[in-house]
């Protein structure tokens, strides 16, 4: 089993080099790496010398994070696909574990693996779901492109990620391609299983500075996935008085009145994204063949 590791890539050098070095370290040797570069200069040129060892190849994209993945979806050869960020990095065994796991499950087409900081701890989601195969309401609580690896019978039927959301658009939906791509596999029939008990290393990026940078725009691309899936208005009600709402109330009464602003812009972009109408055709978007066999 080969895979395709896509790498969209902007603004990061000792971050890919980290990634690059854990993926030397595989005890799993088939697979190609898909950079997507979409620096301006070739900054990056030197960090791929320094890895001869590794299939590698180097692809440019205009910027924006589904772009890039889509330059590499075009490109890519492997049997199974994943999307790993520039700052991830992987522990030696996942990909023979992963093989591992397809063998022993022909029945499934993608698998979502745990998401644990660079100190080994569990990330966001607070809550997620138990190991087991996903729905339309769970892949909500374990999905992140960066820990999805989807057969490529799968990836062609989907197609491609949606452009006009997801970090780098040209829209204030700035989140949301990594949850519709997946639920886009759910709908057409494919089978999703989430495993924790595998892991992709990110680093933890929840400083306030950042939060405060992109909370509004995440939250809308949220909504707007919610809407665009027909999740149910009661749903998105219940997410938004549960969970950022409550968040905000329990932060203030914490009196950690930063985080209870958060919550609470979280709690607009959600609201604004989801009542945002779809335009005909929307939700159809991005379904395109893929790559070359």
């Amino acid at each position: 089993m080969m895979f395709s590791l896509i790498v969209s890539t902007l603004d990061r050098v000792d971050e890919l080099e980290r990634l690059l070095a854990s993926l030397d370290a595989q005890t799993c040797t088939e697979f190609e790496v898909i950079v997507v570069d979409q620096n301006a200069d070739s900054r990056l040129d030197a960090v791929l010398q320094r890895h001869p060892e590794l299939r590698l190849r180097h692809l440019r994209s205009e910027r924006g994070l589904s772009r890039g993945r889509n330059a590499g979806l075009r490109a890519c050869a492997g049997e199974v696909v994943t999307f790993p960020d520039d700052d991830c990095c992987y522990p030696s065994d996942l990909l023979a574990s992963i093989v591992r796991w397809f063998a022993e499950h022909p029945e499934y087409h993608g698998l979502l693996t745990g998401c644990r900081n660079l100190e080994g701890q569990p990330m966001a989601p607070k809550f997620p779901p138990r190991e087991g195969e996903c729905d339309k309401r769970s892949i909500l609580r374990c999905a992140i492109a960066w820990n999805l690896f989807l057969r490529r019978e799968a990836a062609e039927a989907v197609g491609f990620f949606r452009e006009d959301i997801g970090v780098g658009a040209a829209s204030p939906f700035q989140s949301g391609e990594d949850l519709d791509y997946p639920i886009r596999a759910l709908e057409r029939g494919f089978r999703l299983w989430y495993a924790p008990g595998l892991t992709v290393y990110h680093p933890q990026l929840n400083s306030r500075a950042r939060l405060d940078r992109i909370t509004y725009g995440y939250a809308m691309g949220l909504g707007r996935v919610w809407r665009m899936h027909r999740y149910p208005w009661t749903f998105c009600l219940g997410e938004v008085a549960f969970r950022s709402l409550g968040g905000a109330l329990f932060n203030l009464c914490k009196a950690d009145f930063h985080a209870s602003r958060a919550y609470l812009v979280r709690a607009a972009g959600q609201l604004r994204g989801y009542m945002q109408p779809i335009a005909d055709g929307m939700r159809s978007q991005g379904t395109r063949a893929v790559g070359k066999p």
